[in-house]
């Protein structure tokens, strides 16, 4: 089924598309679904008051894609809600984000942390660092809630927040239903790290304009109270949870990091159309060994009330209720279900137990290629394992070591053991792998047995696990060299250049600067024919390594004749060859684990290709990982890296002391001065996130 229900952010901020709604801070415009309209002294006043306190926030979210956690953009809003500096937001903004960073209305930016965050309502709460903050800065301002239960149709609203990660902005409308329930066969769910946020949320729906970015931003009254946080857009409408649910486990996040609820293990829908009533909610799965199964409750009962109170409404808003009575109870308290069970009236009464989270957090485990979680209770019983011990494997890298394991393992598999060693959870396969691997800088292969669940059967597999540093340098027999770069004499231009040879030759395209060649006399245009009498035969682009086998017969320091074509003639020239460069494989070269990018040693074919003058100095920047930390600072391949923290680099050494200074003394950012393309620019990359 199709869904049209969709969570406001961007998952990138560079696709985010330029939305001519986005408004100015300093001149605030009230803006309605059909276009702009005149502020009112009461719609100045309220924004007087709210606009202040609204925080936009840049964030990096990890994603696991190829058994890797890539890093990516995203942008969402929040508001101020306590002096101390916290911040409402969205769990859909802050979910899996690493950093965060947030702009405040004044412009000042400081970095912020996730203080607790709630998938089943969607809420969220960072804190921002205060000591960031310039001296002198007045107390921050918070913004007032309002009463979201007074809301009726018809009331304005006006949403605020960063849509595209564009300056704050504001778009107004009215209420169009103030207790949404989505229905889930035209619309669907809106499923957040395996939980559904629909069982408690009934959203305040209007037609304020809201886009990606907006989520988490305030919906206000004409009195700039908050009364909802944007999260969802329903067909061109937009969707807020209400501000007294926001608020209210916003207050449960600041005070203990998370929201505490009760669990029955009751699943319930909704009245089936062959019953004569709606009355009530069906319970369509009771969880193994929970508090309810316990008490005797079964599938096809159903609910009338819990606690003494009545489950209000039908369908969908049925089921909703039911589940807002349940949560609403802490673990331990007695919870009273009245029932029908083949139509006679029933009572059963069970301590709650603790709800427990849905999903748990990606982990990558680079050894393996491959992104694993911890196993919860949820998956526990959907995926029908017997316990929670193991660790699940949620992504794997195709030409990794899980990916080329025989079998090979796939997502969803369970790891049991490793080398008849019990795997209880990640920490404890992340314990055993650095066992595995105690020295990160040597290059080891590892081969193991697995032990993991797949659909019921418990299977073995060979594995050959491998530190992330694989890099072995072999150094090669020198060889002889002619400091020239070449190309093959094709026949059509042999011809046109009215040389007489059958085996064409090789055309000097380059002569290095300092080489023996340059010094024997050979320049760009002659034509090498033959050898010491044996025939240069390159007349095809595949033969243009001839001339270079050839020359690699000769002893280093050893001298050659060769028969060149120059100016309509024919001439003599002998050169000694030298010893060849080191290649690029041969050279020194540091890979950053954390930060995910490698450097080496400046090559001679370096130099070469990227047409680098003789004099340059520093490290190349070989490869950065998809989407890792370097690249999202905006480091390159093929950079040039001449200099970090302030000193001049000359060598990966110096590279990698420099990175272990900054680490050490704890620095925010670690500043590389690089060169691109004939340009100087710098590159600061935010060691917080991967040294934290």
């Amino acid at each position: 089924m199709k869904t049209l229900l969709k969570p406001w952010h961007s998952r990138r901020v560079g696709g985010a598309r330029a939305l001519i709604f986005a408004l100015t801070v300093a001149v605030p415009t009230i803006l309605s679904a059909a276009g702009p309209s005149s502020s009112t002294a009461a719609q100045a006043e309220m924004l007087a008051r709210v606009f202040p306190s609204i925080v936009r926030i840049e964030a990096i979210r990890l994603m696991p894609f190829d058994g890797h956690l890539t890093k990516a953009w995203t942008a969402g809003s929040g508001v101020i809600i306590t002096p101390e500096g916290h911040v409402l937001t969205n769990c859909h903004v802050s979910e899996d984000v690493d950093a965060f960073r947030c702009y405040l209305y004044d412009g000042q930016h400081v970095d912020a942390h996730r203080v607790g965050q709630d998938p089943l309502t969607d809420i969220a709460v960072l804190q921002l660092d205060l000591t960031q903050l310039k001296k002198g800065t007045g107390p921050l301002p918070v913004a007032v809630f309002g009463n979201s239960d007074r809301m009726k149709p018809g009331d304005a609203v006006f949403a605020l927040g960063s849509p595209g990660f564009l300056s704050q902005s504001v778009t107004q409308g009215i209420v169009s239903n103030p207790s949404l329930v989505l229905p889930e066969r035209t619309v669907g769910k809106m499923m957040l790290r395996g939980e559904d946020v629909g069982m408690l949320v009934r959203w305040l729906l209007h037609d304020a304009s809201i886009f990606g970015g907006n989520s988490g931003g305030p919906l206000v009254n004409i009195r700039g109270e908050v009364i909802g946080v944007n999260e969802i857009g329903v067909f061109n409408l937009g969707g807020a949870v209400p501000g007294n649910l926001a608020h209210g486990v916003a207050m449960q996040l600041v005070s203990t990091g998370h929201v505490v609820r009760g669990w029955s293990g009751l699943t319930v829908q909704p009245r089936l159309e062959a019953d004569v009533s709606d009355v009530g909610v069906v319970v369509s799965d009771v969880a193994a060994d929970s508090p309810a199964a316990k008490a005797g409750m079964e599938a096809g009962d159903i609910v009338l009330a819990c606690d003494g109170i009545a489950i209000e409404g039908a369908r969908e808003k049925a089921i909703a209720h039911y589940y807002r009575l349940e949560t609403g109870c802490l673990p331990g308290s007695v919870f009273k279900v009245d029932f029908l069970r083949a139509g006679k009236p029933i009572s059963a009464q069970f301590a709650l137990a603790v709800r427990e989270a849905a999903r748990a957090d990606d982990v990558e485990v680079p050894e393996w290629g491959a992104v694993v979680r911890d196993l919860t209770s949820t998956v526990v019983r959907e995926e029908l394992l017997p316990d929670k011990v193991g660790v699940l494997v949620e992504n794997v890298r195709p030409g990794g070591p899980s990916g080329q394991a025989e079998p090979e393992l796939r997502r969803g598999d369970v790891v049991i053991s490793v080398d008849r060693k019990p795997i209880a959870d990640v920490a404890s396969l992340r314990k055993l792998t650095s066992a595995i691997f105690p020295d990160s800088e040597t290059a080891l292969t590892h081969p193991s047995i697995v032990d993991f669940r797949r659909n019921g059967a418990v299977l073995e597999a060979a594995i050959d696990l491998r530190n992330t540093n694989p890099h072995r340098i072999a150094p090669s027999a020198l060889k002889a060299w002619l400091g020239v770069d070449s190309q093959p004499l094709n026949p059509k231009l042999n011809k046109r250049l009215g040389i007489n040879s059958e085996d064409g030759g090789a055309r000097i395209t380059r002569v290095f600067a300092g080489t023996e060649a340059e010094k024997a006399g050979l320049l760009v245009g002659d034509v090498l024919l033959s050898l010491d009498g044996n025939p240069i035969a390159e007349r095809r682009a595949e033969d243009a390594e001839v001339l270079a086998r050839q020359v690699r017969q000769y002893k280093i320091g050893s001298a050659g004749t060769f028969q060149l074509w120059r100016d309509g003639k024919s001439q003599e020239l002998t050169v000694t060859f030298e010893v060849q460069p080191k290649p690029p494989a041969e050279l020194p070269l540091w890979e950053d684990e954390k930060l995910e990018f490698e450097v080496r040693n400046l090559a001679f074919d370096d130099r070469t290709r990227l047409q680098l003058p003789s004099s340059s100095k520093g490290v190349l920047v070989s490869t950065t990982t998809p989407d890792g930390w370097a690249e999202l600072a905006g480091l390159h391949g093929d950079d040039l890296v001449v200099a970090a923290g302030g000193q001049e680099i000359t060598s990966v050494e110096e590279l990698h002391r420099s990175r272990d200074e900054a680490v050490k003394a704890a620095k925010r950012w670690w500043v590389l001065k690089v060169e691109r393309r004939g340009k100087t620019l710098f590159v600061e990359i935010n060691l917080k996130p991967a040294y934290k």
